[in-house]
């Protein structure tokens, strides 16, 4: 009995006095959460949807994922991002856009995700992506035609009111070189018939249309119109003002589209224009301009005003014409 107790006494001292062993600390999982979803999962053939998959890791994990696209169905580029959690945790978000060009339900097939830890370790999961539907966009039988869509209207383009006239200005310059061969060929005939048998050429008289011709014409469409709304004030000022440029890059021959008000008085008096000649241009544009795009609309007294200094503008600057010492009549320098 003593000997029993003496054993049981000397191993209580000696668990005692043993080393405990250490515990080791139980390491988290490599990957924390998976999600997988898809933006739609009813479409139509041709459509584009987002396939998302996002991963909840530790901080020192890697992943990488790698779908496979079945036949009839596109995947696009994958778009990575990562964010930062709290208690070291990172959250690994990998986009597909996925393109079916086929009808009917989808299952995409499951694809493998692997990670990788800094200190080696490796290991990898399937993830099931959500399955889609392709629906039809015409019933069964139905093979009736549709009308087309409206034409898409592009933003920039030349405004309603100037519309018309970029039309007739085409047509002008159509008629322009119509006019001009039909010139040419009179001169020919002219000079055939008397070397054929002497008969006297007929005097046919044909008018060129010119570009003095020209300007007036589109000048005296705006004649006698109502100045009664700002859209009529600005179609009155847009076309004072595209016929005047247009006159002078037919007239002096540079493109004064392209120029400001400021930048056309320069090259008008580099080319030999007067200086009083180019002012008046000058002026006219800037009220043109002020008119037409800041709404600065002038009484109709002055609107007329305006339009015979466009006239004159045409006829100082044509061929011929007398030299400009005097403001005409009417006119303000």
């Amino acid at each position: 009995m003593h000997r029993v107790a003496a054993a049981v006494l000397a191993l209580a001292v000696a668990l005692a006095v043993w080393p405990p062993r250490p515990v080791v600390a139980q390491q988290p999982a490599p990957i924390l959460g998976v999600e997988i979803t898809m933006a739609r999962q009813q479409l139509s053939v041709g459509d584009r949807v987002l396939m998302t998959l996002r991963l909840r890791h530790r901080a020192d994990v890697a992943v990488t994922a790698s779908p496979d696209a079945p036949a009839g169905v596109d995947f696009g580029k994958p778009a990575v991002t990562t964010l930062a959690l709290p208690d070291g945790v990172v959250q690994t978000t990998v986009t597909w856009t996925v393109q079916p060009f086929l009808v009917g339900r989808i299952g995409l097939a499951p694809f493998p995700v692997a990670w990788v830890t800094q200190d080696g370790h490796t290991g990898r999961f399937q993830v099931q992506p959500p399955e889609i539907e392709v629906v039809p966009v015409r019933a069964p039988g139905d093979d009736a035609l549709r009308p087309l869509k409206d034409p898409a209207s592009i933003a920039g383009g030349p405004p309603a009111w100037l519309r018309p006239l970029l039309i007739s200005v085409a047509a002008v310059a159509a008629l322009s070189v119509v006019a001009l061969l039909l010139l040419l060929a009179v001169r020919r005939v002219r000079r055939w018939l008397p070397r054929r048998g002497g008969v006297a050429a007929t005097g046919l008289a044909v008018e060129p249309v010119t570009a003095e011709s020209s300007a007036r014409g589109s000048l005296d469409d705006l004649a006698g119109g109502t100045l009664d709304t700002p859209a009529a004030f600005e179609a009155y000022y847009g076309t004072i003002a595209l016929v005047v440029r247009r006159y002078l890059s037919d007239r002096i021959g540079f493109n004064a589209y392209a120029l400001t008000t400021d930048e056309l008085e320069r090259r008008m008096a580099a080319n030999g224009v007067d200086r009083w000649q180019a002012r008046l241009v000058g002026g006219l544009l800037d009220r043109c301009d002020a008119a037409v795009y800041a709404h600065r609309f002038p009484d109709p007294a002055s609107a007329d005003h305006d339009l015979t200094v466009a006239y004159e503008i045409v006829e100082l600057s044509r061929p011929g014409a007398p030299p400009t010492g005097v403001v005409p009549r009417g006119v303000t320098a």
